[in-house]
């Protein structure tokens, strides 16, 4: 896309405000932002967590999450993901009656940056990072094999939550 997603603007909020702001919306105790040390995402009380792996993709980035969380539950947002409503949110931490994660999980496989994950997940995060697996997806098959994340069908979703932003045609309404 050539710039940081996390500033794009709606109606002149960022997306990592407009995250922040649904996820406080939902009831989040802590904001973490997965992100560069060296970035001010300018969002109050708000913690910016950075890898600890290099080339670790989104499993470090998780992985670092869980780690610095002072809950037992993170729910994770991609930034973006701008139509991300409040019903969404309330689903993923609903779905589990707090024993299980919730990961939407389509015909061609699971949503994972868009999830609730206890943070017992990171066992098996660092697991595959250590044997240079960086695909979520068969991790997140593992989880619910164990019990540790339970899948939501991806119609119990309003369509437009998993429309994400990945080029300039998307922002301007081009592009589906």
């Amino acid at each position: 896309m050539g710039r940081d997603k996390a500033f794009i603007e709606i109606d002149g909020v960022t997306l990592v405000a407009r995250q922040a702001a649904g996820l406080r919306a939902a009831g989040a105790q802590e904001l973490l932002i997965s992100g560069r040390p060296e970035i001010d995402y300018a969002v109050a009380d708000a913690r910016v967590v950075t890898d600890t792996i290099k080339d670790g993709g989104p499993l470090a980035g998780l992985s670092a999450l869980l780690k610095a969380a002072r809950t037992s539950w993170v729910l994770v947002l991609a930034v973006d993901l701008p139509h991300i409503s409040a019903e969404a949110l309330n689903l993923l931490l609903s779905t589990g009656g707090g024993r299980l994660g919730a990961v939407p999980k389509t015909a061609h496989g699971y949503e994972p940056l868009i999830a609730l994950y206890p943070t017992s997940f990171v066992s098996l995060l660092d697991e595959a990072l250590a044997r240079n697996q960086l695909s979520l997806q068969p991790l997140l098959e593992r989880a619910e094999a164990k019990k540790i994340l339970q899948p939501i069908p991806h119609s119990m979703f309003a369509q437009s939550t998993f429309a994400n932003w990945n080029t300039p045609d998307h922002i301007t309404g081009k592009s589906p």
